[in-house]
């Protein structure tokens, strides 16, 4: 092994990895207030997301009327503004999970907005700024337990490095780190991150058996109400935990935990509707069909595979795992159960909106990247020399290829919409 692979020089590197990225955020956030349609930070579905805090702590309700009518501005509002709820309220189909995360940033935003000239109104500079930034900083973080989380799993040093890095430069979720992190696409790769990383330790380790397990199983039911489809990982988070579900009296802190979180986002429900509500997307429903399917992997606009093949070397890999390594089948199982379910979920759900590439399949960065490395560790074994070499091939053109295409959404250089063709995208600089 040489010199500048050693475990502590690729810790460092990737520290000072993870700090670039932090540092490419804040100039990507700082053009857009100083420069954007408008100087807001949380934009798009963010909004939505946010409203739900901004609503109870500055107003006392949760009435979205005004709410919507502010953030949004100078973007339209959403199309649920014109319809209310057997309450009479504007409904809003976001879960609370992602404005939880939001409090703290919120609540310095507020503190220095009480200080400063800035209306203490939940949508000045700086609850922008303190929300945006808090949740970059907690997705970066993350991805540094992650990088742990795999070193506790026995992964090789240099796979690690590949595996917890490609994502953020890599994939589409550099956008919903950098340029977006208020959409819930980060915050639930962060949760399922720390999750990982909770779990790669041997039970006993924390003092507090009881407590631990409460706050693993809060973090779980944080992760599905941050965005409602991430329930397609409950197996995938019991494989994490199965040592610690072996009965009942470990099994109820997380069950208690999980039940908090989902007890807090039905009651906001019930609070909005009036009446038990399961599926805050009323009148939305499945309208993909086969054709959605097909579109959301291999489609002109949105098929994650054509505009991010990250995600399907991940794949590939896990299945690869799932044949070979018959002593951790049962995670390569539950992995790919949770890609397959979620491919059935976006595809038939019909996905469409503004996006760069195909965000819907962001929150399975976690999983795949633990499998992959699983994988690859092993595949090192063999013509060490030959595979590494091939990887880091593969990095490099895929890093530079998300950069390119990156840079030509946020310029606009091609539709941003389902507006937009894989040709549009790839050759942007050429108009």
């Amino acid at each position: 092994m040489i010199y500048w692979f050693d475990r502590h020089r690729i810790k460092q590197l990737y520290i000072l990895f993870l700090l670039t990225i932090f540092a490419i955020a804040i100039l990507i956030l700082g053009i857009s207030a100083w420069r954007g349609n408008s100087p807001d930070l949380i934009v798009s579905d963010g909004n939505g997301y946010y409203a739900w805090i901004r609503s109870i702590f500055i107003d006392g309700d949760i009435n979205f009327q005004n709410d919507f009518e502010k953030l949004y501005f100078p973007d339209p509002p959403p199309i649920d503004l014109n319809r209310r709820t057997p309450n009479g309220l504007v409904p809003n189909q976001y879960p609370i999970g992602v404005a939880i995360l939001e409090i703290p940033g919120f609540l310095l935003g507020h503190v220095v907005a009480l200080l400063t000239p800035f209306e203490a109104d939940g949508i000045s500079l700086p609850y922008q700024i303190s929300i945006a930034f808090s949740l970059v900083i907690f997705i970066l973080f993350s991805f540094y337990l992650f990088f742990l989380a795999l070193r506790n799993y026995g992964i090789q040093e240099e796979v690690n490095l590949l595996v917890s890095s490609l994502p953020l430069v890599g994939t589409n979720l550099l956008h919903y780190v950098t340029k977006e992190p208020a959409m819930a696409h980060g915050a639930g790769v962060a949760l399922i991150n720390c999750l990982i990383f909770i779990a790669s330790y041997k039970p006993g380790f924390i003092k507090y058996p009881f407590l631990s397990k409460l706050f693993t199983g809060l973090i779980i039911g944080l992760t599905l109400i941050v965005r409602l489809s991430n329930l397609v990982f409950l197996p995938f988070f019991i494989l994490l935990f199965q040592s610690e579900l072996k009965n009942w009296k470990k099994l109820l802190p997380f069950a208690l935990g999980i039940g908090i979180m989902l007890l807090l986002q039905q009651t906001a429900l019930f609070l909005l509707w009036g009446e038990f509500v399961a599926n805050s997307y009323q009148g939305k429903g499945f309208t993909g069909g086969a054709i959605g399917l097909f579109e959301i992997v291999l489609g002109n606009s949105y098929g994650v595979f054509l505009y991010h093949p990250w995600y399907l070397i991940l794949i590939i890999c896990n299945v690869i795992g799932l044949v070979r390594l018959k002593k951790q089948r049962s995670w390569y199982v539950a992995i790919i159960l949770g890609t397959a379910s979620l491919w059935l979920i976006n595809g038939l759900w019909g996905f469409s909106g503004d996006s760069f590439g195909s965000r819907a399949f962001i929150e399975l960065l976690p999983p795949l990247s633990l499998g992959a490395g699983i994988t690859l560790s092993w595949l090192m074994s063999f013509r060490y020399q030959t595979i590494r070499l091939l990887f880091v091939t593969q990095a490099i053109v895929l890093i530079v290829l998300n950069f390119y295409l990156w840079g030509g959404y946020l310029l606009q250089k091609y539709p941003q919409n389902g507006d937009r063709t894989i040709v549009q995208a790839y050759l942007w600089i050429l108009h």
